[in-house]
């Protein structure tokens, strides 16, 4: 038997950066908090009249910013550079 020669492949290199450029993301969760918006005051309107129903619709809006800047801070928290 003839002994196989095995091939080693170069170690995995992770790159530190974001596969998503900042502007991207921004217009990215621009659109969803507006759709979310929308599609929040467009069920709820009918149901609880204008008032409770654009709160709603400003808060669902809001909660999807308030993610993306959690997230946005986390992540500038975990990629720090370590000196």
């Amino acid at each position: 038997m003839a002994k196989e020669s095995k091939k080693k492949s170069a170690p995995v290199q992770y790159s530190n950066q974001p596969w998503v450029s900042l502007r991207t993301g921004l217009i990215a969760v621009t659109l969803v908090s507006i759709g979310m918006a929308v599609l929040t005051a467009y069920t709820t309107v009918p149901a609880l009249g204008w008032l409770e129903g654009m709160l709603w619709a400003v808060g669902f809006g809001a909660g999807v910013w308030f993610a993306f800047v959690l997230f946005f801070l986390f992540s500038r928290w975990a990629r720090r550079k370590q000196d």
